[in-house]
């Protein structure tokens, strides 16, 4: 079984980041004719906001200098 798995393209990302205040996951994916877990995941992969991991070594870096 192959499985194929394409990032979203910088256009489809803008048409994403443009629907995304007025539409759910699910009506954009139908929209651009991509699967809702893939425009979720891309959604999720260019956010401005930390992962955990980000946070932690954030917090590391503030406990070991004090």
């Amino acid at each position: 079984m192959i499985i194929c798995y394409s990032h979203l393209t910088a256009e489809t990302r803008l048409a994403t980041m443009m629907m995304q205040a007025t539409h759910s996951v699910r009506a954009i994916a139908t929209h651009l004719g991509r699967a809702s877990r893939t425009v979720s995941r891309g959604m999720a992969r260019h956010t401005a906001a930390p992962s955990r991991g980000a946070t932690m070594a954030a917090w590391r870096t503030r406990s070991l200098s004090t």
